[in-house]
């Protein structure tokens, strides 16, 4: 079984913890962003989760969970805390190249398989149970959006809101919850436009030289 490094386990001990977790697919990577927030200031976890520090390696790892040293020689998320007094609110980001997106360590530790591929096509499909209820019983629900440019054939989102896909993951639905998204990369057609458009112009470049050399060869002959 996965090891995961897991100060980010904390962030699920919480009654009611919400987490929002984003993938920004319109440029040539992957942004992957996951946020957390929790309001529970009665809870004996809130003051140790304040001090969280963000040591979350961005790569599926070994890691014992009680290893929390930062290795030079390997990537982390980039952490950002915007907690108060009265809530936990802080997020994790990391660029992934397209190629190595399948090896994110959040994606990961809640499904136990996922397929990714982001170019030219998109196609992203994930195991059916969503596994993070399982393994962090007081985490409430996990929003998910996925933002892509391209040309969605296929998808099982609950929403939609202009191209961001939406997938909304709580206890009752999490075993029977892929993720599924299908998309045609929206440059194949703009290559089609510009050949039927040089084809097209050779055509009617043919046309002219032939209406010219037609007219041409009529006036010598009639000469």
């Amino acid at each position: 079984m996965k090891k995961i490094i897991i100060l980010i386990i904390s962030l699920f001990l919480l009654s009611g913890c919400s987490v929002k977790y984003d993938l920004d697919l319109t440029e040539d990577k992957v942004l992957e962003k996951t946020s957390i927030l929790e309001t529970n200031v009665s809870d004996p976890y809130f003051e140790t989760l304040k001090n969280y520090k963000g040591e979350l390696r961005a790569y599926i790892n070994d890691q014992e969970p009680d290893v929390f040293d930062q290795d030079p020689d390997l990537e982390y998320y980039i952490y950002h805390n915007y907690s108060t007094d009265t809530k936990i609110d802080f997020e994790l980001s990391y660029e992934f190249p397209n190629d190595q997106f399948k090896d994110s360590n959040i994606i990961n530790n809640c499904y136990e398989t996922i397929n990714f591929d982001n170019y030219p096509n998109l196609e992203i499909s994930t195991s059916n149970k969503f596994l993070c209820f399982d393994k962090y019983v007081s985490l409430d629900s996990v929003e998910v959006n996925i933002k892509t440019n391209k040309k969605i054939t296929n998808h099982n989102a609950d929403k939609i809101t202009g191209n961001t896909y939406t997938w909304n993951i709580n206890k009752i639905n999490a075993n029977n919850k892929p993720i599924i998204l299908s998309a045609e990369s929206e440059e194949q057609p703009q290559e089609d436009n510009k050949n039927n458009l040089t084809f097209t112009l050779i055509v009617i470049g043919a046309f002219i030289i032939f209406t010219f050399g037609l007219i041409i060869y009529k006036n010598h002959k009639y000469r």
